[in-house]
């Protein structure tokens, strides 16, 4: 009898050890599909820098986005709004940039620079008159509202 269990119990271990890989794989390659949904945008101090060089030369308006690893609210925005397909559509019209300030000096200084207080922060700078402008909501929102919500920062 002892040894069905023993057998039992080998099997159970190795059902779970397998679901559990599973489980992670599944869980990795959902955050690099995410993560690659960012990919075209710059990156960080120098990505910074680009953007805003572009944008003297296209006048589109720049997007801040300002996030740290482990913020679940920011990755529940990027899960649900900025990999959404109207929000990648809306990047055509915008120059996107995403920022951690943890991963060095620079970026730490640019969030300072324009007053940032929590993640995810998402910040739009005007073309004509290049002043950040917060969009407020970033919690639990629809991406078409974030979008607008975006475009109406453009305005203020």
């Amino acid at each position: 009898m002892s040894r069905i269990t023993s057998k039992t119990s080998k099997i159970i271990v190795t059902i779970a050890v397998i679901l559990a890989g599973v489980f992670f794989a599944t869980a990795q390659l959902s955050r690099f599909a995410v993560d690659a949904s960012l990919a075209q945008w710059h990156d960080g101090a120098t990505g910074y820098q680009q953007a805003l060089a572009q944008q003297r030369a296209t006048g589109k308006p720049v997007a801040l986005y300002f996030h740290t690893d482990w913020c679940a609210n920011c990755k529940k925005l990027r899960e649900d709004v900025l990999a959404s397909p109207i929000f990648k559509q809306y990047l055509n019209n915008i120059i996107a940039v995403k920022i951690n300030p943890e991963k060095g000096y620079a970026e730490k200084k640019l969030a300072d620079y324009y007053g940032v207080m929590g993640y995810p922060t998402f910040l739009m700078l005007n073309a004509s008159t290049n002043r950040a402008k917060p969009v407020y909501r970033t919690h639990n929102i629809t991406p078409k509202n974030f979008v607008d919500q975006c475009n109406q920062a453009l305005m203020l």
